[in-house]
């Protein structure tokens, strides 16, 4: 499975599916359908919990941590199919990584907003994968 391709933060909300259906079938090819069911009902379960993790980071000082909570999100987003979460989530640690925290921080409401989009809808699609 590979990354959605590299989108600007500002384009990804316009352009990139909330959840990109292409991508759970092949989840589901590789480990199953009942297993890739799983990980995309746990990745709905553990959004509260990564989201304040990230927020948590983002106000340390401690930039390992911090990167450590975007590309989790990053690749969690990747491997459930959610294109636009997967792209902003890139785009945070760019910002991170180039530009500090603070900068970083101010794209974290539209991370947490596009994170409930796409927890809604792959509730709505019962985990996403039939």
């Amino acid at each position: 499975m590979t990354a959605p391709p590299s989108v600007p933060p500002e384009e990804a909300g316009r352009i990139l599916p909330l959840v990109d259906p292409d991508a759970l079938r092949m989840l589901a090819e590789d480990v199953g359908p009942e297993t890739a069911a799983s990980f995309a009902r746990d990745f709905v379960r553990i959004w509260p919990q990564r989201r304040e993790a990230l927020a948590a980071a983002l106000q340390g000082t401690d930039l390992t941590r911090a990167i450590d909570a975007a590309l989790s999100l990053r690749t969690s987003s990747v491997m459930v199919g959610a294109s636009r979460l997967a792209a902003l989530s890139e785009g945070l640690e760019r910002r991170l990584r180039a530009d500090g925290f603070d900068a970083a921080a101010g794209h974290l409401p539209e991370v947490a907003e596009c994170g409930e989009l796409t927890v809604d809808a792959l509730r709505e699609d019962d985990g996403g994968v039939r």
